[in-house]
């Protein structure tokens, strides 16, 4: 059989047993935390994603989802296809990679031995927990494996002599990159700039068989095919950036930014009002955090480990250090850069990239084994079914019903007609989802805790008829908080620094109560937005409506207490930052209805409260344990 015939079938089997294993663990009917609905409504709509926008994200999932919507798949469905599809894209990336890599530092290997090495280390990524879990998420972060896959690939190309091919495969990695999710190409780009000199790989010895020093030709950066890597890649992000600037103009029901001037659309690239969180500095952070990310790269690497670091100690004994250095310094700049931010969500998805890449360290490890023991290949594809089987129930989320949980809890509580107010993310953009794509509930006006959600105007072109009562508050309210924080109006929270300002956003909350009263309807909070209210003595009265709190008496009660939220129990839950802030709203609302079965003497409905409060609870110590940083006191 030939090298070609043979290739081929390795990327063939690759990417087939790749795409089976994130789609085995995949939950195909229900979203998940964070950002996982606001792209599959973004798709929908073909519209604007949270800053910097995803744009290449949005249309390349947007076409994907059309085409095979012809075929009857459904949205969430191809969406997590789609995702697992570019793993499996990046997979093969990876196994071509490497058997350029072994051929040209590993020579003595025989075709059996180069592939079948090959092939472990281009599955072992996506068998690691945090590839597995974010290779079926509905989310940006497979596609940008592809392209950092896409990249190496053709700098190992051109270091090969393949300069042509090379250079496109790189340039064409390097824009869809930039026009995906930014930031992990921004720091990648050094890197890349280290490995574009030819020499770091393929390497001449002298006569006497000494490995020669490594020598850099800089000019390399400067000659054409760096300017044809320029323009391909400037050209591939203008036109990218470019559609997104005028579709920014389209009045859409969802929209985060509004990136339809010069100055936005700047605003919106250079990370938004979410660059805010880079720039704040937590006492002692890093050092909360950083247990967590230990675990989940150990978690990641786990039995190939070891192959990691012999791949490590090879390059250096090699003085191959610019491969070696640049990877591991790659990973240890997202690490340090995740380590001192204050956020939940998506915490371990920047580090994607980084444990991609150190397949090629576990392929070089795997090579050096052999070495010395060439029938030790044998045990390779065992290690990889083992770690299969420790991993899957880590990264399974077939039962992760998150969606599904919380939008059954917003159905039974609240009654028809009613005006809600969400502080919730998770919850508030899954609802929207759900309304946009389905109809869910289109009978209420759903309002984030800002009043404006993701932009000022989708109150009126979502909520016309409640708009038009309360206009005049509603559009002081704007006025002002564009007055103090004017990117504010375009993106999510506000910032109610200013006593008029916090008027105003008062007086829009009265206006809204009142509109309920006059048309009979219920006014209703999630635990935090009444907590909020609460404090500035505009909810008044309160009952408790399932997981929420209503000015009228509540319904949903009794199916909120059966509480079906088998999402707890999925090992994801325990460790997911995002989980956090449902737990505390979970916490909060069952608090109240224990709190009101008591005072009211039924003690079974106060028995159900009691013992799935403790539910809760037991979750949020376990999460404790594992993530102090989620619960440290405010500074």
């Amino acid at each position: 059989m030939s090298e070609k015939t043979i290739s081929r079938l390795g990327c063939l089997l690759v990417f087939l047993v790749s795409l089976m294993i994130s789609l085995v663990n995949a939950n195909f009917n229900a979203l998940g935390f964070a950002d996982a609905a606001e792209f599959a409504l973004v798709n929908e709509l073909t519209g604007i994603a949270h800053a910097p926008g995803f744009p290449a994200y949005v249309l390349f999932s947007k076409i994907f989802t059309t085409v095979f919507s012809v075929f009857g798949l459904a949205h969430i469905p191809s969406l997590v296809l789609f995702s697992s599809l570019c793993m499996s894209l990046a997979s093969v990336l990876l196994f071509l990679s490497v058997i350029i890599l072994l051929k040209n530092t590993y020579s003595q290997l025989n075709r059996t031995t180069l592939y079948l090495i090959a092939l472990c280390a281009s599955l072992a990524p996506v068998t690691g927990t945090t590839l597995w879990h974010w290779s079926h998420s509905v989310e940006v972060y497979s596609l940008q494996v592809a392209c950092i896959g896409l990249i190496f690939y053709g700098l190992l190309r051109r270091e090969i002599g393949d300069h042509k091919v090379g250079t496109y495969l790189a340039a064409l990695g390097l824009g869809i990159g930039l026009a995906n999710h930014h930031l992990t190409i921004i720091f990648f780009i050094p890197i890349m700039m280290l490995l574009w000199p030819q020499g770091w790989l393929v390497k001449k010895t002298s006569t006497k068989k000494k490995i020669e020093k490594e020598k850099i030709n800089w000019n390399e950066l400067f000659g054409k095919n760096s300017k044809i890597l320029f323009l391909i890649t400037s050209g591939i992000f203008i036109l990218f950036y470019g559609w997104m600037y005028v579709r920014a103009s389209a009045e859409l029901p969802f929209a985060f930014g509004s990136p339809n001037t010069v100055d936005r659309l700047i605003y919106h690239l250079s990370g938004g009002a979410w660059i805010k969180n880079t720039q704040v500095e937590v006492k002692g952070i890093v050092g909360m955090r950083l247990p967590y990310f230990l675990r989940i790269s150990f978690e990641q690497f786990f039995i190939f480990l070891i192959f990691i670091l012999l791949g490590i100690i090879y390059l250096i004994s090699a003085k191959k250090h610019r491969l070696w250095f640049g990877i591991t310094f790659y990973y240890l700049f997202l690490l340090i850069y995740q380590l001192r931010i204050d956020q939940t969500a998506d915490t371990d998805a920047y580090l994607c990239t980084p444990f991609y890449l150190m397949g090629f360290f576990a392929a070089l490890g795997m090579a050096r084994l052999t070495t010395w023991h060439q029938q030790a290949r044998i045990i390779l594809p065992i290690l990889l079914v083992i770690q299969v089987g420790v991993n899957y129930p880590k990264t399974t989320l077939t039962t992760f019903d998150l969606s599904t949980s919380l939008m059954n809890d917003l159905d039974n509580s609240i009654e028809k007609g009613s005006v809600v107010l969400i502080a919730d993310w998770t919850n508030i953009i899954n609802y929207n989802y759900a309304r946009i794509k389905t109809g869910f509930r289109k009978d209420l006006c759903v309002l984030n805790y800002d009043l404006k959600f993701t932009h000022y105007d989708l109150f009126r072109r979502n909520n016309p008829e409640v708009y038009a009562a309360v206009k005049p508050a509603y559009d002081r309210y704007i006025s002002l908080l564009e007055k103090y924080h004017p990117e504010e109006i375009y993106n999510t929270g506000c910032t109610l620094d200013q006593q008029d300002l916090l008027q105003a956003f008062l007086q829009v909350v009265k206006e809204l109560q009142l509109y309920c009263t006059k048309n009979n309807l219920a006014f209703v909070a999630d635990p935090k937005a009444y907590v909020f209210l609460s404090q500035q003595n505009v909810f008044p009265t309160a009952h408790i409506s399932g997981s929420y709190v209503s000015s009228r008496t509540g319904i949903g009660n009794d199916e909120f207490l059966q509480f079906n939220h088998s999402w707890l129990q999925n090992y994801h839950a325990q460790w997911d930052p995002s989980a956090s802030d449902k737990l505390v709203d979970l916490e909060a609302a069952l608090d109240f209805q224990r709190g009101n079965w008591k005072q009211l003497g039924d003690a079974t409905r106060e028995g159900l409260a009691e013992n799935n409060y403790r539910i809760v609870k037991r979750q949020q110590n376990q999460m404790k344990k594992k993530m102090k940083f989620l619960f440290r006191r405010p500074s």
